[in-house]
């Protein structure tokens, strides 16, 4: 194979939502940056539910546009294991996920940002800042003042900058298998958390537009396939299956350290994931984004350090995607009985709870649970937490 060096002032490994952010900040302060993406298409395959909140696009001054959104969504439901459900009316949008991947690399290339698809990362000098990479049956060697490591939930950004423990980070994964199906009449967001079925998680079914839905499974558990299917059968979902995807989620919370000499990791490699709902768009771009203000701070400063580049783990954890109530809802809604699903279902029965005080919820809570409030004990000092951290979701966790 024949070798090729080459220079830039930022480095971005992955080309997904943190990845493109962070090569736009960058190279629309005209500094120099190259996106290394390892897959040939950006953006597929597809491995999310694709769900996004009208807030995430609004809070990054980006517009809704048809070329990457497949349906208008108003109407978010969690739907209880005895069939009746409550439901929150809030503004998002189920995209296209490949196209708006697409979209958002275009607008990082448009400022000057360089693209290199096929490339694939096998080696990082940490001491050096040099990539080495295969490229079109060539190997290239890539000098960057700043490596992003954008590189999804088993970054070796990460692990070869010593952030990552992959053998640890393995336990902070949870599986996801979504199958796309035509034939499902579906309007909105359905959610379905049954420890049952999808223990740790949730399962769902996504309106996708028209009469497409995605259908999929969060789980710890290993066999996600059948369990999917046992969900499709016991909802009776009639469809014909017309796509299939599977990954992992980060759901245990971020790195403990996001930043090291000349290296910031963004998105998924970061765990940066709401741990609620694994909504991981939102939080993907917004730390994509502070990944590339920090490294323009850095260029500008000529400092390169651990030191200085630890301001982008300060920013971003100050923002309501790293809320710690985020993570110990996760906790307590899983810790949640089928018996006390149930016995919430039963007194929610099927309503709209938008516009619901916090009060108003703390009765319906204590409602669901008489006379057996003992059942509660376990999880009571927590309902602060919790409202917390759905009143975050319904923002910042899809």
């Amino acid at each position: 194979m024949s070798e090729e060096f080459l220079e830039y002032d930022v480095a971005v490994v992955g080309a997904g939502p943190a990845g493109s952010n962070a090569a736009y900040e960058c190279a629309k302060n005209g500094y120099k940056v190259i996106i290394l993406e390892e897959d040939p298409v950006v953006g597929v395959p597809v491995q999310c539910g694709e769900g996004l909140s009208c807030f995430a696009l609004q809070h990054l001054d980006l517009k809704p546009n048809d070329e990457f959104i497949s349906a208008n969504i108003s109407r978010l439901r969690i739907i209880f294991t005895n069939g009746n459900w409550m439901s929150v009316h809030d503004g998002g949008y189920e995209l296209d996920r490949d196209k708006f991947d697409q979209f958002l690399v275009k607008r990082a290339t448009d400022v000057g940002s360089d693209l290199y698809t096929s490339a694939r990362v096998i080696e990082f000098n940490s001491e050096d800042k040099i990539l080495k990479l295969t490229y079109k049956k060539k190997i290239i060697f890539v000098k960057a003042k700043i490596i992003i490591g954008a590189d999804g939930p088993k970054s070796n950004i990460a692990a070869w900058s010593g952030l990552l423990q992959k053998e640890e980070w393995r336990d902070k994964l949870i599986r996801a298998y979504e199958l796309k199906m035509e034939g499902v009449d579906v309007n909105g967001f359905d959610m379905y958390f049954d420890e049952d079925i999808a223990p740790d998680g949730y399962l769902w079914v996504f309106q996708k537009g028209g009469n497409v839905a995605n259908v999929g499974i969060a789980t710890t558990a290993k066999d996600t396939v059948n369990r999917l299917d046992r969900f499709i059968q016991q909802k009776k979902i009639d469809g014909k299956v017309i796509g299939k995807t599977a990954g992992a989620i980060p759901y245990k919370g971020p790195l403990e350290k996001t930043y090291a000499d000349g290296v910031l990791i963004a998105g998924d490699a970061a765990g940066s994931t709401n741990p609620v709902f694994l909504g991981g768009i939102s939080t993907a771009m917004q730390t994509g984004s502070l990944a590339g203000k920090t490294a323009v701070e850095s260029l500008k400063a000529d400092d390169y350090s651990a030191g200085f580049l630890s301001r982008y783990q300060k920013k971003w954890m100050k923002l309501p995607l790293a809320d710690k109530s985020l993570l110990e809802a996760a906790k307590v809604m899983h810790a949640f009985t089928p018996e006390m699903w149930e016995k919430m279902g039963e007194l929610v029965g099927k309503s709209d709870v938008t516009n619901i005080t916090v009060l108003g919820k703390l009765r319906v809570v204590l409602k669901a649970f008489y006379p057996k409030y003992w059942i509660l004990i376990p999880v009571v000092r927590y309902m602060p937490t919790v409202m917390k951290a759905f009143s975050i979701t319904r923002k910042w966790g899809w």
